[in-house]
């Protein structure tokens, strides 16, 4: 069982120095946000290939910081954009007199003038192998830390479904005990009926009899109960079961509603209305999980 709660990170060094950081939380679906250095847009896509290949679910913010060795850092200017920018600037200014004249310094700071060549091109083709390769490693370091949180929160469901199972016997119990209490309730209205109407025994017994077919609720304790046993189940799997607990839930409380809607004794009420705190305590903790 894996949580959608995590960090992970990765460092490497070749000359240039870089690190991965990865954090994730949870989410429907699966949504990577990722920050890199201006210039390697490039790697985005890879980004999402690499962690689409380690999770399903979660919310992802991948962050890669670079800081390159200044013995190959070599500026680079593009004069000609330097050049129609300079033009701009002086037509701008024939237009607008009112207007500061540019600076050189502003125009080196547009975004594409001046940038540092820090590398040829086939290094830079060794260096993003290298980040993606190192990417790999901080996806593992963030799903080994999204297992142990998984784990955790294992102990916490497999509790919280003995409750439920537990629970359910005692509803059992008690809702073996409802149609002998019915009966009784009404048997002792039958006399004070009796004094008004003459409604006959049988034709009583014959409501009772409804009465209590209705307020059966056999059904749904034996689907609450196999739905403790296929919660055991999704537990044991290693395949992500996050969507499929969280529509079990949705069954749980269904079932839960319909026992407590049900009910005609007040301590079976009781235990349905405990029913459901521990169910949306369960589904609480499943929202964790991929």
């Amino acid at each position: 069982m894996e949580s959608m709660t995590g960090f992970g990170s990765f460092s490497g060094k070749q000359g240039t120095e870089w690190t991965w950081t990865l954090r994730s939380v949870n989410n429907k679906g699966l949504d990577i946000r990722c920050r890199y250095p201006q210039g390697y847009e490039d790697l985005e896509q890879k980004i999402r290939e690499c962690l689409r290949s380690f999770f399903t679910r979660g919310s992802f913010s991948v962050s890669l910081d670079i800081t390159f060795d200044p013995a190959n850092q070599k500026p680079q200017v593009n004069y000609a954009f330097l050049e129609e920018l300079c033009a701009l600037s002086e037509q701008l200014q024939k237009q607008h007199p009112s207007l500061q004249p540019a600076r050189i310094d502003g125009l080196m700071n547009v975004r594409g003038v001046a940038e540092m060549n820090q590398n040829t091109q086939t290094e830079r083709s060794e260096l993003t192998a290298l980040f993606i390769s190192s990417l790999e490693s901080a996806a593992e370091a963030l799903k080994k830390a999204r297992l142990a949180e998984g784990a955790k929160i294992a102990v916490n469901l497999n509790e919280q479904v003995d409750q439920i199972e537990a629970l359910v016997a005692k509803a059992r119990e008690q809702a073996a005990a409802q149609p002998e209490k019915i009966k009784e309730k009404l048997k002792e209205n039958l006399d004070l009926i009796k004094k008004e109407t003459d409604l006959s025994e049988e034709r009583f017994m014959q409501e009772v009899t409804a009465y209590m077919l209705r307020a059966d609720v056999r059904e749904e304790l034996d689907r609450l109960s196999a739905h403790v046993h296929t919660a055991r189940e999704l537990f044991a799997e290693k395949e992500p079961v996050g969507r499929k607990l969280d529509f079990l839930c949705q069954e749980f409380n269904r079932e839960a509603n319909t026992l407590c809607s049900k009910s005609m004794d007040i301590e079976l009420t009781r235990t349905g209305m405990a029913l459901k705190t521990v169910i949306d305590q369960l589904r609480e903790q499943i929202q964790n999980i991929e």
